[in-house]
């Protein structure tokens, strides 16, 4: 990390420019840009998420939206003031609960609370959220923004997602956990970056928190399903393109068991690099580029060469050996007469054209695709969105040979919650009545392979891609590998939303979630429920699907 720190100190020599914070991913300002985003007649970078508050601002100038102008007032110049602020310096304004601004400094405070219960039919009976902490964002002379929450949190969570704990030693989402009350789980959760211009389109980021790469549900690129991570974040924008380089020191690997993580010792490090253009063909029609390597063991550390902004990551890999773990892809965006937006990406891990044509089943033809589209007022219904997505995945993407090279953080992936080897099909719909009424319904259908005993068929991304399956001659099986192989598993799930925003970001959320899940060989047959009431203040929502 320290060259990172001096990669920073040389970026910053230069003038810097106006900066701003960003919105917190599953924040509800989301379900709002991307309606705006098809409507918009300008174009709008959306690939690369978080958002910043000024592109969320130049993007919905026209929404008429007094939630958008409160969050937004910064921008908008909103000055509408609280009737009642509470001792004269609480809530002089609706969307802070301290608000300081002199000629260098601009500062907002908030409490950040999620309490929740919900009924499940599972053998726990129900399950719980209590978060309970403080955010703090601003701006240091217009120049410098910075952003910090931190939260601390007792969970229980219904036994589908303990299974995925008790099987990875992580909570989806989360980091650091202890056991709490024998069921449940305790863990603090911190996420915070600094933010400063370079030039007038170049910006940093130096933080502690996740991305997401994509325009769908799901992202077969970077997701925000593992745990926070730090990062430099260099934004380049222009008129015709986007560039976007993140470096991240991540954890190849826990330790613990049922009490939690182990406490002592320091867990490993890897490294990623990461590099995408966003690529304006027109205002509606985006196309990006996208290149990603893992690399790092139990002694080694940075490799300089990766820290190089513009160099293409697998010709380098190759020269180091090809000991590291890169990738390649694209992805798009189309928006047709702002009503329809087509979206896809595909993940290139290893191809051989050859193989892919003569279909043998190669086990090195590992790449995954995504297509989507999303449909705004139909049956001209305003702020009403449909929207059907399918992602596929073959087996052994993202696998390498170890943790420190596998393409995941934490024991989780860091793209798709199921690893490879599935194909799943997303249909959902989310309507936002009003400023103060929100809806949103999922149905998704997955069919994975899952391993059979301790043979690897290619989606467990943290086992070792050169122990596969068998060839029955005491080898490898090559060819052959066909995408589902394994025990078949088929997964149903039904999510459902009602949201009421009482007051500004204090959310009463009403949520329903049916699962189903059974496989070929009779091992797994299982159908759950959770019915769940919760309120969330300040605090983004999550969803549970997988």
């Amino acid at each position: 990390m320290r060259k990172i720190f001096w990669i920073i100190n040389l970026l910053t020599t230069s003038i810097l420019c106006a900066q701003t914070t960003d919105f917190a991913l599953g924040h509800a300002i989301y379900q709002i840009t991307e309606m705006e985003d098809i409507r918009s007649t300008e174009g709008f970078s959306s690939t690369l998420k978080p958002f910043s508050r000024q592109s969320v601002y130049d993007l919905t100038l026209a929404n008429s939206s007094l939630y958008l102008s409160k969050e937004l007032r910064s921008f908008s110049n909103d000055s509408t003031k609280s009737t009642k602020p509470l001792f004269k310096k609480l809530y002089t304004y609706p969307a802070d609960m301290y608000f300081y601004q002199d000629k260098s400094l601009e500062l907002h405070v908030n409490p950040v609370a999620h309490i929740s219960y919900s009924k499940t039919n599972d053998a726990l009976g129900s399950a719980y959220v209590n978060s309970r902490g403080i955010e703090l964002r601003g701006r240091i002379d217009e120049k410098i923004a910075f952003y910090t929450m931190v939260t601390e949190n007792q969970a229980r969570y219904p036994v589908y997602v303990n299974d995925i704990r008790d099987s990875t030693l992580v909570v989806p989402y989360e980091g650091f956990w202890k056991q709490f009350g024998g069921t449940g789980v305790d863990f603090l959760r911190a996420q915070g970056y600094i933010d400063f211009g370079i030039t007038r389109s170049i910006s940093a980021q130096l933080g502690f928190g996740k991305h997401f790469v994509g325009n769908g549900v799901r992202s077969l690129i970077l997701s925000d399903y593992s745990n926070n991570y730090p990062y430099l974040r260099i934004n380049t924008e222009t008129k015709i393109f986007d560039y976007t380089n993140v470096f991240a020191e991540l954890i190849p690997g826990v330790r613990g068991g049922t009490f939690g993580l182990e406490g002592t010792g320091g867990f490993g490090k890897k490294y990623m690099a990461f590099h995408h253009l966003n690529i304006k063909i027109k205002p509606n029609l985006h196309i990006g580029l996208f290149e990603s390597v893992m690399y790092g063991d139990s002694t080694g550390g940075l490799k300089v060469e990766y820290l190089n902004p513009i160099i293409f990551y697998r010709a380098v890999e190759q020269q180091n050996g090809s000991e590291d773990n890169a990738f390649l892809g694209m992805d798009f965006k189309w928006n047709i007469k702002n009503r329809i937006s087509l979206y896809g990406q595909l993940v290139i891990d290893e191809m051989v054209v050859s193989e892919v044509f003569a279909g043998n089943g190669w086990w090195g033809n590992k790449q995954g695709f995504q297509l989507g589209a999303k449909y705004l007022a139909p049956f001209n219904v305003e702020n009403l969105m449909v929207q059907a997505e399918v992602n596929r995945v073959r087996p052994y993407t993202y696998a390498h040979e170890n943790g420190f090279t596998s393409y995941s953080h934490y024991n989780l992936p860091l793209a798709h919650p199921l690893g490879a080897n599935f194909t799943e099909y997303i249909a959902r719909a989310t309507y936002r009545l009003n400023d103060q009424w929100s809806f949103e319904g999922m149905f998704m259908r997955a069919s994975y392979g899952n391993d059979i005993g301790d043979v690897n068929y290619g989606r467990d991304i943290l086992k070792d891609y050169l122990v596969r399956r068998p060839d029955g001659s005491g080898g490898n099986l090559d060819f052959g590998n066909d995408h589902l192989q394994g025990n078949k598993t088929n997964l149903n799930m039904l999510f459902l939303r009602a949201s009421y925003m009482a007051k500004h970001n204090l959310f009463v959320d009403l949520d329903a979630t049916i699962r189903q899940e059974a496989d070929s060989e009779g091992m797994i047959d299982t159908s759950y429920s959770v019915l769940g009431l919760s309120i969330r203040w300040n605090m983004p929502s999550r969803r549970y699907l997988f």
